[in-house]
């Protein structure tokens, strides 16, 4: 599993929808890739910390474990994780990506 919970073009796609959707401020396409990199970081942090901060001490120090192992884990032992977390990441990275679009749009809710 690299560092995101949501592969990379996938977080891309969204915030080009996005883009789509509201003015910028860039004049040039150096400007544009460089605001689109950094919504997608963003994006990828709003999650990670919606996601993350609704572990305990204890289960973050199992994740932990599971990212040091030589071996990476499954993606079904990412899953089984935090369904025994009680985290439905389904629903709360669905959420976190709501709220950077109206964020992003400017508490528009196109």
């Amino acid at each position: 599993m690299d560092n995101t919970l949501i592969d990379r073009e996938t977080l891309g796609q969204f915030i080009d929808e996005l883009i789509k959707q509201q003015p910028l401020p860039v004049n040039t396409a150096e400007e544009l890739n460089d605001l689109r990199e950094k919504s997608i970081t963003a994006l990828d942090d709003k999650i990670g910390t919606a996601v993350f901060s609704r572990l305990s001490k204890e289960q973050n120090a199992e994740l932990s474990q599971m990212f040091d192992r030589d071996e990476e884990p499954s993606e079904d032992e990412y899953k089984d994780f935090f369904i025994r977390c009680g985290i439905d990441l389904e629903q709360t990275v669905t959420k976190a990506m709501q709220d950077y679009k109206t964020e992003f749009l400017g508490g528009q809710n196109a």
